[in-house]
C-alpha cells in the first residue's frame, strides 16, 4: 500500500509540476508577444511618406518645461525665434536609433544658422543616459516621459508612432511634420524649402 500511495504522490506531483511548467511557459509567450505588438504598434514604418503638416499647437510646446540630462529644467519657451526640429525617439527604437547619426550630423552642421535640434526621448531617465553614454549625439536631449507623448500628439503625431520629427519656423508655425526613420537629407531640403 505503501508503495501505491508514493507512486500517487508522485504522479500528482508530476501534473502539477507539467501543469505549473506548461502555465508559466505559456504566460512568458504570452508576455513576449504582447511586447512584440506594442513595439510594433508604437514604432512607425522606416521608409513611409512624410506627413503633411497640419495644424498643430506649437503653443503646447513652448509652454512646456522638460528636465534635461542633468536634471536641469528647461523651459521650452527660449526656442522661440529660431528654426526649430523636435525629434520625440526612445532608446528601444530601431528607427529612431538608426536616424541619430544623421540627426547629430545635421545639427553640428547647421547649428550655426539659426536652427535648433532638441530630442525629446519618450522613456525612462536611466535608459537614455545609459543608451547616450554608449552613442552621444551632439543636439540637446530632453526627457519627456508622458507629457512627451503628449507634446507629440499635439503637434500632430496622431499615431502615437515614433520616431516622429517636427520642424516649427521662426514664425512659431508647423511646416514639416514626418512620422517614421527621417535623415540628414531630408531634413536638409526641408530648410532649403524643397519637402
Amino acid at each position: 500500500m505503501k508503495s501505491s500511495t508514493s507512486w500517487a504522490v508522485a504522479l500528482i506531483a508530476a501534473a502539477i509540476g507539467a501543469a505549473g511548467g506548461y502555465w508559466y511557459g505559456q504566460r512568458t509567450q504570452s508576455d513576449a508577444n504582447a511586447e512584440r505588438a506594442l513595439a510594433k504598434a508604437t514604432l512607425a514604418p522606416t521608409n513611409g511618406p512624410a506627413v503633411t503638416a497640419t495644424p498643430g499647437n506649437t503653443n503646447a510646446l513652448f509652454s512646456a518645461t522638460l528636465d534635461d540630462l542633468q536634471g536641469q529644467s528647461i523651459n521650452l519657451a527660449k526656442y522661440k525665434g529660431k528654426t526649430l526640429i523636435v525629434n520625440f525617439w526612445a532608446s528601444w527604437c530601431p528607427p529612431c536609433i538608426a536616424e541619430m547619426p544623421g540627426l547629430s550630423r545635421f545639427y553640428t552642421d547647421h547649428a550655426s544658422n539659426r536652427v535648433q535640434l532638441l530630442g525629446i526621448a519618450i522613456d525612462n531617465p536611466s535608459s537614455v543616459r545609459s543608451f547616450l553614454k554608449a552613442h552621444p549625439v551632439s543636439y540637446p536631449v530632453l526627457f519627456g516621459g508622458m507629457d512627451g507623448t503628449d507634446l507629440s500628439t499635439e503637434l500632430g503625431d496622431g499615431q502615437g508612432g515614433l520616431p516622429f520629427t517636427v520642424v516649427i519656423d521662426q514664425h512659431g508655425r508647423i511646416v514639416y511634420q514626418h512620422l517614421g526613420q527621417t535623415s540628414y537629407e531630408a531634413l536638409q531640403a526641408i530648410l532649403a524649402g524643397n519637402p
